[in-house]
């Protein structure tokens, strides 16, 4: 469950840097939400040589430094910081690998708008592409309980769904990167999305 949501008027800035264990609650739950922008965004070059996790604690554990830098007050607003905290750690990692030391603040400020677009993808990823789609979005989960979603999903699954709705490639562009048949990774987007719909769906009957 979320430690704080759009409305919880109790959560503030200042309850995040008077309680480091709190802070810890609230990154935990959106680990797999940052995982996700990782994964999308990571340049090509890093992929096989970097671990997103790796990566994403990084980001997490200058947050806690930082925290009492951070102004907002809503979810959307924290993630948003995340998001440039994030994106900061993407272009050091690549700055690292790729030989390019000196610190490039174009770079960064790609990074970060395209960690601000994948997010918006993923936020309504499932609002186009069919009922499933739709469907799903009318349970109103949020964006966090959405990644997690999708991470609990097989690796297959999380890949054409990351292609797909957080990069925005077509079929035959995911067919190429996946090595498959156009028609193969049509099929297979139609049943991740039908697992992430189990994946979301609330269970019934309970009290």
């Amino acid at each position: 469950m979320n430690q704080f949501s759009n409305t919880d008027s109790s959560w503030s800035p200042q309850s995040l840097q008077d309680d480091v264990q709190k802070l810890g609650c609230v990154l935990e739950q959106y680990r797999a939400y940052l995982r996700m922008l990782a994964r999308s965004r990571l340049h090509q070059g890093l992929r096989g040589k970097v671990d997103p996790s790796d990566i994403v604690q990084e980001a997490c554990v200058e947050a806690v430094r930082q925290i009492g830098l951070f102004r907002g007050n809503s979810q959307a607003e924290f993630a948003g910081w995340l998001r440039g905290i994030l994106a900061d750690r993407i272009a050091k990692t690549a700055r690292r690998y790729l030989g390019t030391q000196q610190r490039n603040l174009q770079l960064e400020m790609q990074f970060q708008r395209e960690l601000d677009e994948a997010s918006g993808h993923l936020e309504s990823c499932l609002s186009a592409g069919g009922a499933t789609p739709s469907e799903i979005v009318a349970w109103n989960e949020t964006t966090l309980e959405l990644a997690r979603a999708i991470e609990s999903l097989p690796e297959d699954y999380q890949q054409v769904v990351l292609l797909r709705n957080l990069q925005g490639l077509s079929f035959p562009e995911i067919a190429s990167a996946m090595d498959r048949s156009i028609d193969s990774v049509e099929k297979l987007w139609i049943r991740a999305l039908l697992k992430l719909k189990q994946a979301m769906k609330p269970s019934q009957g309970e009290a």
